[in-house]
């Protein structure tokens, strides 16, 4: 797990091979575009919700969850849920 605003960091992990999660309120961040997996969200909102999540998982569901992850497509849709918010903002 990487601190915020830390993208020096994360490249350099991800340079070494290892898997790097972010949590992060901007999905254009260095950070983010650079984590494995990038959570948009605020750090003490994300971290029960991922601890209970985590919890739940057996070993076969982690593995497949690891395995499938796309963290284009998840910034994509955060990038999307932003701008359909933003939309409707001033109605």
């Amino acid at each position: 797990l990487v601190p915020l605003e830390d993208g020096d960091r994360c490249e350099a992990l991800r340079a070494m091979g290892k898997a790097v999660v972010t949590i992060d309120l901007n999905p254009l961040s260095r950070t983010a575009r650079t984590a494995t997996l990038t959570i948009v969200d605020e750090l003490t909102r994300a971290l029960p919700g991922i601890t209970t999540a985590c919890a739940m998982l057996s070993p076969v569901e982690r593995d497949h969850l690891i395995a499938s992850l796309d963290n284009t497509y998840i910034l994509r849709a955060a990038i999307d849920d932003m701008r359909e918010r933003l939309a409707h903002a001033l109605e």
